[in-house]
């Protein structure tokens, strides 16, 4: 038997044909899609201001309590792929002690539509009604004689309306934890960019002899990889950060002092891991088939434990495999920032046996 072998073209197989395997490589390709995926770096300040804005009728009400006002400014950076394929950003501060209540705060939940003005609307409706009747007939005698007769009806209604336009949410916003934070969730429309740096501001309650605390931030963005058909287009994040901000009374210069003093020791902290890490991974490690017995890696322990040595609201114990030079670091961070607790004002069992760490007094 013989086998015939027929040479296919790309006119014989259709464009149909071609738009499917195109198709196809296109869904079995989704890393060529991520290539463009947005990134994002996120920046706040390491101290921050606070202004007390205690009104006469608040302080009547609560002769304990005050009210500060602190400004927050928070930067992005877009490092990889185009600014069009953001979607939204999401930034939360909150009192990792819950020490601080959140009274009120901007910007608030907004809504806004991509129209310029209302939706007119127009309906139009006619009706025809005709009934007719038409007789012709032709004789020798007479050239042409006929007969007609028609009835007709013709309705028409115009109704014309105004409608609001639909509203997109631009940014929404709200408590969380029970009042001891905040969100603001920002999303990109055509006339509201993402990028860039933008100030939010927080009204907070607090212990009347309040003088200086710390909040903790965290950035979160998310973007849009863009495949070869719209339809496939993923949702991806796009960058996450977390930052300790440390918020001090204005014109408190002893306050400053021990904010500025805290701030410097998370960065020194911050260092010194980094290098610890830095220099672990730059360390030749043997082929794969050599077995060795498992030991702990002091600088990869110190880099998992530092975030949550950094942003949990109770003491964390250090633990023991850290690196002698982080372990330093990190007595040396905590020591400044149970000074800076200390100003918070809250001096309640509860409140100091969190602060100290104390397990059984928890």
């Amino acid at each position: 038997m013989k086998l015939l072998s027929l040479p296919l073209s790309r006119s014989a197989l259709g464009p149909s044909v071609c738009s499917l395997a195109f198709l196809a490589c296109a869904v079995a390709t989704p890393q060529t899609a991520r290539a463009d995926a947005p990134r994002v770096h996120f920046d706040v300040p390491y101290v921050v201001t606070a202004r007390d804005i205690t009104c006469c009728e608040f302080q009547l009400a609560y002769p304990h309590d005050k009210l500060i006002e602190v400004k927050l400014q928070i930067s992005s950076l877009l490092q990889e792929g185009n600014e069009a394929d953001l979607r939204q950003y999401l930034f939360s501060i909150v009192s990792p002690q819950r020490t601080m209540t959140v009274v009120d705060y901007l910007p608030k939940t907004l809504h806004e539509s991509p129209l310029a003005g209302n939706v007119a609307i127009e309906k139009n409706h006619q009706k025809t009604a005709s009934i007719g009747v038409s007789v012709k007939g032709q004789y020798e005698a007479s050239p042409e004689a006929g007969f007609n007769s028609g009835v007709g009806e013709k309705k028409e209604s115009s109704v014309r309306y105004d409608l609001l336009p639909p509203l997109e949410s631009v940014t929404a916003s709200g408590t969380i934890l029970r009042g001891s934070g905040v969100y603001f969730k920002l999303k990109a429309t055509d006339r509201n960019l993402l990028e860039g740096a933008r100030e939010v501001a927080m009204i907070l309650r607090v212990p009347k002899n309040w003088r200086a605390d710390y909040l903790h931030v965290r950035c979160e963005a998310d973007g849009y990889a863009r495949s070869v058909v719209r339809s496939l287009d993923q949702i991806v994040p796009a960058g996450e950060r977390d930052f300790l901000v440390v918020v001090y009374l204005e014109g408190d210069e002893q306050a400053r002092a021990v904010a500025h003093a805290t701030a410097q020791r998370e960065i020194h902290l911050r260092r010194v891991a980094a290098a610890r890490q830095a220099r672990h991974d730059s360390k030749p490690s043997l082929p794969k088939f050599i077995p060795l017995p498992p030991s702990p890696s002091k600088a990869s322990a110190s880099m998992d434990w530092l975030s949550s040595f950094l942003y949990s609201g109770a003491s964390s114990a250090i633990p023991a495999q850290v690196a002698a030079d982080v372990r330093q670091a990190a007595i040396d961070y905590e020591a400044a920032r149970r000074e800076l607790r200390k100003m918070s004002g809250w001096q309640t069992p509860e409140i100091a046996a969190m602060v100290s760490g104390d397990p059984d007094r928890r």
